[in-house]
């Protein structure tokens, strides 16, 4: 459990790229700090230096520019060339001091010169690179340690090498982890972008699907009240009635949509489309053969129904229809013909969203022309779709 909590801890403290790179900043100042320290004080375990001043120097120098390698490593900036150029100067500031210098006091600048091999190197090259340094020191090291036994000189070349070996990939992790933050965020911030591109065509598929039977619905009602005006007032007063009921209707449409909680039905829509149709002049047949079906198929269905009453009044010239439920072993299909194709049958954005509806469900749709002038949709789901 302390563990569990441990890593939460981290990750929370890792969570976004700004943090990572902190945290690798803050890796690299105290590692910096030792080095510095060491050259120009000896820490009262090295011998005085007549030049600590310089070594301190160069000491400085080698970490601000390992620093600078891994933090363009880490950000993906630059070109390889020059970070393989900044390897080459951490070398050249690490390397030599440790042969000038005989009383030890460099070793530590090791993890650099892996840490830059880890980072830029690929390859078994990355591994030769990484780990000569550290066993050459701890080597050199050894003549520091005259008149200890093998056991001691064991374990010092031990504690020496795992010191630094641990500090070199500290560093080299510590850059992982900023890519790796960093390519999270760029996901995180991709999903959010494909997350608000999907609602966006869903709304604007349920606005097309919804409004445009009620438009055309208003369409026909409004054409058929002004046609029935001047000798029968009254039933014009009537169809006027129902262009407002079914404005309000839109109304809620709207709102239904805007949250994402339309529950269709395809009785109603069957009710709804029928009159319609045959308000506008179609010869509408039903056959309903799918008695209770599930939740899913009658909401698919009831969304097909919607569609292709739309397209039918919007973009053809049919005077006959037919629309048909039926079950085939384990698929429920629901079919819908009409005489008139005519201009074309609806926009490829209705159709395109019945048909991801469709596979959402293992399902699919089929819509073309049949025969000399019409059109047919088919719509093909699992009879147990949930």
């Amino acid at each position: 459990m302390i563990a569990a909590l441990g890593a939460v801890s981290a990750l929370s403290v890792l969570a976004t790229p700004r943090r990572a790179l902190t945290v690798l900043v803050l890796l690299h100042l105290p590692m910096i700090g030792f080095i510095v320290g060491v050259t120009s004080t000896g820490l009262g375990v090295f011998p005085d230096d007549p030049h600590a001043a310089l070594d301190a120097t160069i000491g400085a120098v080698a970490g601000a520019v390992q620093l600078t390698l891994s933090l363009r490593v880490a950000l993906g900036r630059g070109r390889a060339a020059t970070n393989v150029l900044l390897y080459l100067a951490v070398l050249a500031l690490v390397v030599p001091p440790e042969f000038w210098d005989g009383d030890g006091r460099w070793f530590t600048t090791s993890w650099f010169a892996a840490a830059s091999a880890g980072l830029v190197l690929r390859g078994p090259w990355r591994v030769v690179l990484f780990v000569a340094p550290i066993l050459g020191t701890g080597v050199r090291n050894i003549r520091f340690n005259e008149g200890f036994s093998i056991s001691r000189q064991a374990y010092a070349f031990t504690y020496e090498a795992m010191i630094m070996t641990l500090g070199a990939a500290a560093l080299v992790v510590a850059v992982r982890v900023v890519q790796v933050v960093r390519d999270l965020s760029a996901t995180r911030t991709e999903l959010g972008e494909l997350v608000f591109r999907a609602e966006r065509l869903r709304a604007g598929r349920d606005l097309h699907d919804t409004l445009g039977q009620r438009l055309s619905a208003v369409s026909i009602k409004g054409d058929l009240a002004l046609a029935l005006l001047p000798e029968r007032p009254d039933a014009a007063r009537r169809e006027i009635g129902e262009i407002a009921t079914i404005a309000r209707e839109a109304v809620d449409d709207l709102d239904a949509v805007a949250n994402d909680r339309q529950q269709l039905s395809l009785a109603d829509e069957l009710e709804r489309s029928v009159a319609l149709l045959r308000t506008a002049g179609v010869e509408t047949e039903l056959r309903d053969g799918l008695p209770d079906p599930t939740e899913a198929v009658d909401t698919i269905f009831a969304w097909a129904v919607r569609e292709a009453t739309t397209n039918l009044l919007a973009h053809s010239d049919a005077t006959w229809c037919r629309i048909a439920t039926t079950r085939e072993g384990r698929t429920a299909l629901l079919e819908i013909v009409n005489d008139g194709a005519g201009r074309p049958s609806g926009r490829l954005g209705g159709l395109a969203g019945l048909a991801e509806r469709a596979r959402r469900l293992q399902g699919d749709v089929e819509a073309g022309r049949t025969g000399l002038d019409g059109f047919r949709l088919v719509v093909r789901v699992p009879a147990e779709a949930a």
